[in-house]
């Protein structure tokens, strides 16, 4: 496990990122609306579900297998799924570069707030490759990640963000030669005073690069959107690059 994952996903980190999570309801129900429509409503892997927020909605309507490498977020994904009965969820501890199933086991995998991109060049690639062996032929893989335009478009060095226990700095840059954003990420949790700091980087890949990865690996991409509302995607102007592709 890399440094800083098991910093920001195990320990005093992870309980900002889970307000981040729990606040996104909205979006959560948007891409819930989404993926009911995409999906071919067999069996799921939430490849990175982190504390089930899709895992859990998406498990009332088809099977679901949720994949992270957190002890704590699947611990937290296991209480929510028991609060509300969900009963057709399966959690799994593991490394995204080594998944622990079958070839062609899954109809559907899904990867989203992007997930993608963390290691390196060669490291997402397999990333990619061992999801494209558990999907079934004409399987669909759905991939959210950032647009790299709109970030790049949208570019500050640094943003101040206070919640109600929390204050955070994000400081960014950006390596134009590797095409990587790094983060350094410093949160105050204001009732106990702790600090804690994490930094980590990003590729940033732009559509074509991605449908170039995807069909490498036999997955062929059918749509392209902006916003889970099914947006035309615009390079300039539109936030995310929501990828549906099917393995052939």
């Amino acid at each position: 496990m890399n440094h800083w994952y098991k910093k920001m996903f195990e320990g005093n980190l992870v309980r900002y990122w889970l307000t981040v999570s729990d606040q996104r309801k909205e979006v959560t129900d948007m891409q819930f609306s989404f993926l009911r429509d995409v999906l071919k409503n067999g069996l799921v892997l939430d490849h990175c579900c982190g504390p089930g927020r899709i895992s859990i909605p998406l498990s009332a309507y088809m099977p679901v297998v949720g994949l992270d490498l957190s002890m704590y977020l699947l611990q937290t994904a296991k209480t929510r799924a028991r609060q509300t009965n969900a009963t057709d969820l399966y959690l799994v501890r593991a490394d995204m570069r080594y998944l622990p199933f079958r070839s062609e086991v899954f109809d559907d995998v899904i990867n989203l707030w992007t997930s993608f991109g963390f290691f390196s060049e060669e490291e997402n690639k397999r990333v990619l490759k061992e999801i494209a062996i558990v999907l079934k032929n004409e399987g669909v893989f759905a991939l959210d990640i950032a647009s790299p335009c709109w970030l790049l478009r949208n570019f500050r060095e640094r943003d101040w963000t206070e919640k109600e226990n929390h204050l955070s700095l994000e400081q960014r840059s950006v390596d134009w030669k590797t095409k990587r954003m790094k983060s350094k990420w410093i949160i105050v949790n204001k009732q106990t005073k702790e600090i804690d700091e994490i930094s980590f980087d990003h590729r940033l890949y732009d559509l074509q690069e991605l449908k170039e990865l995807l069909s490498k690996e036999g997955l062929e991409v059918t749509q392209v959107y902006g916003s889970f509302k099914k947006e035309d995607f615009d390079e300039g102007a539109s936030n995310r690059i929501v990828i549906v592709s099917r393995k052939k």
